[in-house]
Protein backbone atom coordinates (compact mmCIF):
# COMPACT_ATOMS: atom_id res chain seq x y z
CA UNK A 1 0.00 0.00 0.00
CA UNK A 2 0.75 3.32 -0.71
CA UNK A 3 1.18 5.87 1.94
CA UNK A 4 0.53 9.69 1.49
CA UNK A 5 1.94 12.38 4.08
CA UNK A 6 2.61 15.94 4.21
CA UNK A 7 6.05 15.83 3.39
CA UNK A 8 8.11 19.36 4.15
CA UNK A 9 11.77 18.67 3.62
CA UNK A 10 11.71 15.05 1.43
CA UNK A 11 14.99 13.75 2.62
CA UNK A 12 13.50 12.73 6.26
CA UNK A 13 15.09 16.07 8.39
CA UNK A 14 12.10 17.73 8.99
CA UNK A 15 10.08 14.35 10.71
CA UNK A 16 6.67 15.74 9.39
CA UNK A 17 6.15 12.33 7.49
CA UNK A 18 7.42 10.18 9.94
CA UNK A 19 4.99 7.60 11.03
CA UNK A 20 5.70 3.69 13.59
CA UNK A 21 6.21 3.35 17.28
CA UNK A 22 8.35 5.66 17.84
CA UNK A 23 8.15 7.95 14.84
CA UNK A 24 10.97 6.09 13.43
CA UNK A 25 10.00 5.44 9.39
CA UNK A 26 10.13 8.75 7.40
CA UNK A 27 7.25 8.19 4.50
CA UNK A 28 9.46 10.09 2.60
CA UNK A 29 12.81 8.49 2.66
CA UNK A 30 11.57 4.71 3.68
CA UNK A 31 8.55 4.63 1.33
CA UNK A 32 5.76 5.73 0.42
CA UNK A 33 4.99 2.09 -0.49
CA UNK A 34 4.71 0.00 2.63
CA UNK A 35 3.79 -4.05 3.19
CA UNK A 36 0.60 -4.80 5.01
CA UNK A 37 2.85 -6.29 7.96
CA UNK A 38 4.12 -2.69 8.23
CA UNK A 39 1.49 -1.09 7.95
CA UNK A 40 0.18 -3.22 10.88
CA UNK A 41 2.30 -2.04 13.29
CA UNK A 42 1.70 1.66 12.21
CA UNK A 43 -0.47 3.38 15.38
CA UNK A 44 -1.19 6.08 13.29
CA UNK A 45 -2.39 3.88 10.22
CA UNK A 46 -5.88 4.42 9.76
CA UNK A 47 -6.56 7.01 12.05
CA UNK A 48 -7.66 10.52 10.60
CA UNK A 49 -5.67 13.67 11.33
CA UNK A 50 -5.55 16.87 10.23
Amino acid sequence: ASLERKMKCGIGVCGSCCVGENNDVCVCKDGPIFTIDQLKTFPQFGAYKK
